[in-house]
């Protein structure tokens, strides 16, 4: 019996990681790993890339809003978040003085 389990389990580690099935809205594993590695400061699908190094209104909040079509979520330089990934949502960072430094989306 102790055989068996032994070499259920052994069997179990030896599956090779698969990639979603194609049309999947799923992200490929490990993509999000990628993503906060080396995120783009403000990919071409996301927009805002001329608001990067501006100061932060809630007039440009709207503005991208209606431009992307996306909700736009405000954070703060190491404020923590929730990981999701979300393909309705703009992520604009900001630093301390409040400045636009980063725009991802997800």
């Amino acid at each position: 019996m102790f055989v068996m389990i032994a070499a259920g389990s052994l069997l179990m580690t030896d599956v090779p990681p698969q990639e979603p099935p194609a049309g999947s809205r799923l992200p490929a594993p490990g993509s999000h790993q990628r993503r906060l590695a080396g995120a783009p400061r403000a990919s071409g699908g996301c927009l805002g890339a001329d608001a990067v190094g501006q100061p932060w209104d809630e007039s440009r909040r709207a503005a991208l809003a209606k431009q992307s079509g996306r909700e736009v979520r405000v954070l703060r330089v190491g404020q923590p978040r929730s990981m999701d990934l979300r393909e309705d949502r703009l992520n604009v960072i900001l630093d301390s003085a409040g400045r636009v430094v980063e725009i991802t989306c997800g």
